[in-house]
């Protein structure tokens, strides 16, 4: 590497004519070592052998006189600079803030300017996320409600308990009780000396209970006289009648009865008016099949719990029916 840096000394310090003269070159570098396998920088390798290293420096020479046929001295080394300040450069990638508002903008028809656009912009942004956030609701707010319409007589921590404890009560009451259908045969096979299994029993029992209604149904059925035997009449001539009845039969009539201190048309009004009300009044009313029980338990001294308090009642309802059915 020595004759390496000293041939780059003599390059730089001569003139170009005279540092880069046609001299003889060594039949050796002809005959071993072509120029244009010769590969300096970086992408290159240390030389093997002398006669690899003279060829080397000759490489890096003739590039030298290359370059300076177009720049000088002074020029390349400014380049030099140039190019590796520019590499040590920083790119700026950071986006700004309102980025996403001028976008909208140059989408939209630009009737009013930037500011009064970005202004509006963020605001319907600011509501778009509002409205998108999930709305957390402590789980004793009711309580919270409930407190404060009180008379806060007691700390709010009783009272969140008292009150979480009645919702409770007052959800399981207004649950739905799923009854099994043969629950009235579970509780007559409990009174009973259980001497067959329930499954016998049960038939038994249906069966009976089945029996039972059916003969009280018949006999709540009026009995039937005798028909007379039909008597023969004349068949008339057919006639074409018509039987075909208005839609406001009903109102004409109670018109034609009425004093006819209206005309017709208020009057009609007035009467399907009060005939809709009427069947209103007259539709069956859906009472809860436990609802004798929740009369008897608020009229009781509630010492027990509704729901043993309602089995008890429709225990004794079943045994008292039984009873009544089986003295009849």
């Amino acid at each position: 590497m020595k004759v390496v840096q000293a041939a780059l000394c003599i390059a730089v310090s001569l003139p170009l004519g005279s540092a880069f003269a046609p001299v003889a070159r060594p039949r050796a570098f002809s005959t071993r070592l072509a120029m244009a396998d010769i590969v300096t920088g970086p992408g290159g390798k240390a030389a093997t052998s002398a006669e690899e290293d003279l060829a080397l420096t000759l490489r890096i020479i003739m590039d030298h006189e290359e370059r300076s046929t177009t720049v000088s001295k002074e020029q390349f080394i400014s380049q030099m600079v140039e190019s590796e300040s520019a590499a040590d450069e920083e790119v700026d990638v950071s986006i700004p803030y309102d980025a996403a508002a001028k976008l909208a903008y140059e989408a939209s028809d630009k009737s009013v300017d930037f500011e009064a656009f970005e202004a509006q912009y963020l605001a319907d942004a600011r509501e778009t996320a509002r409205i998108k956030a999930p709305l957390n609701i402590p789980y004793d707010a009711a309580a919270g409600v409930a407190y404060k319409a009180s008379d806060r007589s007691i700390p709010f921590a009783e009272f969140k308990a008292q009150y979480l404890a009645d919702a409770k009560e007052t959800a399981r009451i207004k649950a739905p009780l799923n009854i099994p259908y043969d629950a009235a045969a579970g509780v007559a096979y409990k009174a009973s000396d259980r001497s067959t299994p329930f499954a016998e029993f049960k038939a038994q029992y249906l069966a009976d209970t089945i029996a039972m209604v059916t003969a009280k149904a018949e006999a709540k059925k009026p009995k039937k006289e005798p028909e007379p035997e039909p008597v023969a009449e004349p068949t008339p001539e057919p006639e074409t009648v018509d039987v075909s009845i208005p839609y406001n039969a009903a109102a004409r009539l109670a018109y034609e009865a009425s004093d006819k201190s209206v005309d017709f048309d208020a009057f009609e009004a007035q009467y399907l008016a009060d005939a809709r009300e009427t069947a209103r009044i007259k539709a069956p009313l859906n009472i809860p099949y436990d609802a004798a029980a929740g009369v008897a338990y608020k009229a009781s001294d509630r010492s027990i719990p509704f729901a043993e308090f309602k089995a008890k009642y429709l225990a004794d309802t079943i045994a008292m029916v039984t009873a009544k059915a089986t003295s009849e």
